[in-house]
């Protein structure tokens, strides 16, 4: 029996978003009553919720949202478990070799902290367990594909240079933010159906 998990997190009205960008918006453009059939504008930032980075977010020239192949958001990924890792822990290079024969060229790797757990928290998007700058090396180096993980970010927010992002995003891997309900996965692989609103 195949069983279908939700990853992803609500976009809806009060929904916490990144610190500096903005909220979203809900309008109603017509309604039955008036209009005899209803239908609503929605305007959010491209980094609201479960989204993707492509590496056009920090790489000038770099693969647009629009170009990232199918092949690349759909298929087997890999689930790394690093739930012990707390507030403001990092992932270095040492925790992801403990699980290097699953981390191969091609691959998705989804890594789950459960810090989806303090989603709506005030420290969600500032005390979230990160990768170090080694560790997205690390990944860089194996040619994985996709990273997902259930943190708002690979990186701090402290973080100015963006040097994890442009690591990863600099070496074409595609990033997964912000996923939700990786504890529901049963064992340590899934197949994963990314389709980004386009």
């Amino acid at each position: 029996m195949v069983r279908y998990i939700d990853l992803t997190l609500p976009i809806e009205e009060g929904m916490p978003f990144w610190p500096g960008d903005s909220g979203p918006e809900f309008r109603e453009v017509k309604n039955l009553e008036q209009d005899g059939y209803a239908v609503q504008a929605i305007c959010f930032s491209n980094h609201i919720g479960t989204h993707l980075d492509a590496p056009s977010h920090v790489v000038k020239g770099g693969m647009t949202l629009d170009r990232i192949p199918l092949e690349t958001l759909i298929g087997k990924a890999v689930l790394i478990d690093f739930s012990d890792k707390g507030k403001k822990d990092r992932i270095t290079r040492k925790d992801l070799q403990a699980h290097g024969d699953m981390i191969r060229e091609g691959t998705r790797v989804l890594i789950r902290t459960s810090w989806d757990s303090h989603y709506g928290s005030s420290f969600f998007f500032y005390d979230f367990p990160c990768l170090t700058l080694e560790a997205a090396q690390d990944l860089a180096e194996r040619g994985i594909a996709l990273l997902g993980m259930d943190t708002p970010s690979p990186s701090p927010i402290d973080d100015p240079k963006q040097g994890i992002h442009k690591t990863l995003l600099g070496a074409g891997i595609v990033l997964l933010e912000c996923l939700a309900n990786l504890h529901s996965l049963r064992g340590n692989e899934c197949e994963l159906i990314v389709l980004p609103p386009l």
